[in-house]
């Protein structure tokens, strides 16, 4: 699928209407090929044929003209659709002033430049918008020779102190996608690089010194990622929903949550709602998720798609520790609400989570068909092969608990095979012990009864473990094991 698609097929309604009020204010004039296309591509979605539309609009078969028409659609698409949102948004509101400076200069009309120059200053004040403050303040010096009210050596010197600012900042957000990078690079398996962390740590004890900075709500927002950051990635859950909850409360009790960092609030309510259910407390952490949904319908609903996976998995994971019933239901809910979304990963997600709450409610053959479904998602076959090895070993662990003997030795050594060379690694020794111990027993008794399994299963429950390891496993091997040592 090419922009042009793309971009139609991600348009709104209220974007839609717009733009075909506009295109047809334009020109009235009988069928105009722009909209036919237009209205094709957005009719026909991933089922488009451009040989079909190309002779539909033309008969000669030469297809510059056609390319010609799709680029000029596209950018008739992109200059209406910033018409529609320069007001929305704080950003977009600060770049039409400036166009409307740059106009005014071309024009010769200094005046006119400036009046728009200190609209958008005081804008970008508003919203500490120092990247585009520093463009403001470069524009006034050069205005100063146009204007001689304009006192360049001002500006300057508010430039200055905006650059102080500007480089910090950036010097966190880099540092800051450095190690988020890293984080979705690993999936959580990875080394943890600790010559990132104390890069990030030693940066914001640096920051913490200037009190203009500190007291910034744009500066204290960068903070807060990069120290939530540092937490997860040494595992410290207990300080990380001290650190978020505080910094929450300080967010509501200086009224600094507005429309323009709704999306942070609701990040900050997620950070919340992970760490206490880390620390093991459900309920509270349903009760921050039951006010994620809340305000994700605030602002007409600006950020609730974004955020309904998030939503969902904060009471999935929950319920799956208190009430696997609701956890099933939630399940259903999020299946219902995201129908028609065509979205891989929220099915991935909803077939993976219902086959890990089956198969605790001992439904192993419903189990078993979600994960079935589940290698048939565009999803699972992007996967890292890593990830693939514990879903196939958690279905092992399914089919011997179902009591299918057969299907269970032949789906090990399947297993086996697929995932030879992961398997020889020493990163996996959990999964080779556990379809070794499946693969050696003939029947569900026979890991109570034969005595050599008893103390492996034993040695393998009792055996200190990172949390991150555990996190890693769909489903946790040393939970499925104890129950089965519990009574010795």
């Amino acid at each position: 699928m090419d922009i042009l698609n793309n971009l139609i097929n991600v348009m709104t309604k209220e974007e839609v209407r717009n733009f075909k009020l506009w295109i047809n204010s334009t020109n009235s004039s009988g069928e105009r090929k722009d909209v036919m296309l237009f209205d094709y591509i957005r009719k026909s979605g991933d089922a488009y044929n451009e040989s079909y539309i190309f002779k539909k609009l033309y008969s000669s078969p030469d297809k510059n003209s056609f390319y010609r028409l799709k680029n000029r659609l596209q950018e008739d698409l992109g200059y209406n659709l910033s018409l529609l949102h320069f007001n929305k948004h704080e950003s977009n509101n600060l770049f039409l002033l400036l166009s409307l400076y740059t106009i005014f200069i071309y024009r010769n009309q200094p005046k006119l430049a400036s009046y728009y120059l200190r609209k958008a200053e005081k804008k970008a004040i508003h919203s500490e918008n120092f990247e585009m403050l520093d463009i403001i303040y470069a524009s006034f010096v050069k205005l100063s020779s146009d204007l001689p009210e304009i006192n360049p050596e001002s500006y300057i010197a508010r430039r200055k102190a905006n650059a102080d600012k500007l480089n910090k900042i950036r010097e966190t957000d880099q540092t800051l996608a450095a190690v988020t990078y890293r984080l979705k690079l690993s999936q959580n398996y990875g080394k943890r690089d600790t010559g990132l962390l104390k890069l990030l740590d030693t940066t914001i004890k640096e920051f913490a010194k200037n009190e203009e900075i500190r007291n910034s709500r744009t500066f204290q927002l960068r903070v807060f990622k990069a120290v939530c950051q540092i937490f997860i990635q040494n595992h410290n859950f207990i300080e990380l929903e001290k650190y978020a909850l505080t910094t929450y409360n300080r967010f509501l009790e200086e009224k600094w949550f507005d429309k323009s960092n709704h999306e942070s609030k609701l990040q900050m309510l997620v950070y919340i709602i992970n760490s206490t259910f880390k620390n093991r407390k459900f309920l509270e952490s349903l009760d921050y998720a039951e006010t994620l949904g809340q305000e994700m319908t605030s602002y007409n609903n600006q950020y609730y798609d974004k955020y309904l996976f998030f939503y969902y998995n904060s009471l999935v994971i929950n319920y799956a520790q208190i009430d696997i019933v609701r956890g099933l239901k939630a399940l259903d809910e999020m299946e219902r609400e995201i129908r028609g979304k065509q979205n891989a990963y929220y099915e991935f997600f909803i077939l993976l989570n219902k086959a890990s709450l089956l198969f605790f409610q001992h439904r192993y053959n419903e189990a078993i068909r979600n994960l079935v479904r589940l290698y048939g998602n565009d999803h699972y076959k992007k996967a890292d092969m890593e990830f693939k090895m514990k879903i196939a070993v958690a279905e092992c662990i399914i089919q011997y608990e179902s009591g299918d003997k057969l299907d269970t030795k032949k789906r090990v050594e399947q297993v086996r095979k697929q995932f030879k060379e992961l398997l020889q690694a020493e990163e996996a020794k959990r999964e080779r012990f556990v379809l070794d111990l499946i693969y050696q027993t003939e029947d569900n008794s026979g890991l109570q009864s034969n005595k050599k399994h008893q103390n492996a299963m034993i040695k393998f429950v009792n055996q200190k473990v990172k949390e991150s390891v555990e996190d890693g496993e769909v489903l946790k091997y040393r939970v499925w094991l104890s129950q089965k040592v519990s009574d010795k």
